[in-house]
């Protein structure tokens, strides 16, 4: 179901009852001019901290109007996600595919996204005045899939970073997955199916550029404890890549209880 993704988190009475808002700028041209909503309708709402609302539409002038937000208690959070929790560290793209990845991403489920710094990136990102509308863009974007999507949690997009520091970022809080172009596995290598049967809070994917990991990032990831994916003999663009190895890895998991052994 579609819902509303408010830009704030609102301050409630702790009885739960009904209390007034306005929205101004893009807000209020979404809800009411591109969504069409009109005096009295109601729909649900999502803050960034990811409590849920049901958002009543009170009142309309020219260029802004007033909502009536009630939280809705019991519903899910960023706090009771679904476990494990998955962080997708997409190397960054060139143009407008790092714009699909992220979209995609938001709407497949994606707990967090981290973009890379990879050495074969052929796009860079600098944190300055002349680039941080990337960001901007990107933020707007987990937005709209968030509202078209109606998933019950808001995702996390961080700035991009250097394979290092996102290795120092996730701090081995759950097992890392990249994938990979060429089967590198050894013969004690797991299966993405046994992987995925251990029980863990987070988890991660993190996908190369075009052009692939170089050897020396290879061999990092490697000794960080990364387990290697290969997804098959078909060569894919990054933004397809990324895609394919978190609704793979989401199935798995999502079908994991109905799992039976022969």
């Amino acid at each position: 179901m579609k819902q509303f993704v408010l830009s704030f988190n609102p301050e409630n009475p702790d009885n739960g009852s009904e209390k007034e808002f306005t929205l101004t700028d893009r807000e209020f041209h979404y809800l009411i001019h591109v969504r069409r909503y009109t005096t009295g309708d109601s729909l649900p709402a999502l803050s960034p901290d990811g409590r849920t609302f049901k958002m009543r539409v009170i009142n309309i002038r020219k260029n802004t109007c007033s909502v009536g937000l009630t939280p809705v208690y019991g519903e899910n959070s960023r706090e009771n996600s679904p476990h494990p929790r998955i962080t997708l560290m997409p190397a960054l793209t060139r143009g407008r595919k790092m714009d699909l990845v992220i979209r995609q991403a938001v709407e497949s489920g994606a707990f967090a996204i981290w973009p890379v710094l990879s050495e074969n990136c052929q796009v860079k990102f600098q944190k300055d005045p002349d680039t941080s509308g990337k960001y901007e863009r990107w933020n707007r974007i987990a937005v709209e899939a968030l509202q078209q999507c109606g998933g019950k949690y808001s995702t996390t997009l961080e700035t991009p970073e250097t394979m290092e520091n996102i290795l120092e970022m996730w701090d081995r809080r759950g097992p890392l997955f990249f994938l990979h172009e060429q089967n590198i596995g050894n013969k004690e290598s797991k299966s993405l199916h046994q992987n995925l049967a251990e029980t863990f809070e987070d988890l991660a994917i993190m996908v190369g550029p075009e052009g692939g990991f170089s050897h020396s990032e290879t061999s990092l990831l490697r000794e960080y404890g990364g387990k290697p994916v290969y997804l098959g003999e078909r060569v894919l663009r990054a933004e397809t890549a990324a895609i394919y190895g978190l609704a793979a890895i989401g199935t798995i998991i999502r079908e994991s209880r109905e799992w039976q052994t022969a």
